[in-house]
């Protein structure tokens, strides 16, 4: 259970991460950013973070 929260702590990290990055962004070009964008790059940043994760205890 411990592991199940730290990977959904990484992705909700990932995802405040790129939304902060989005938010920076000027407003034509997040108009511009399709929602797909944003959600592949939560997905992306937030895998290398739960690799261990779905590994069985030893």
């Amino acid at each position: 259970m411990d592991r199940l929260l730290r990977a959904a702590g990484r992705y909700a990290l990932a995802f405040l991460l790129v939304l902060g990055i989005v938010a920076l962004l000027p407003r034509t070009l997040q108009d511009a950013v399709p929602d797909a964008v944003v959600g592949g790059a939560v997905l992306v940043l937030g895998f290398p973070g739960t690799r261990g994760t779905a590994r069985r205890p030893r």
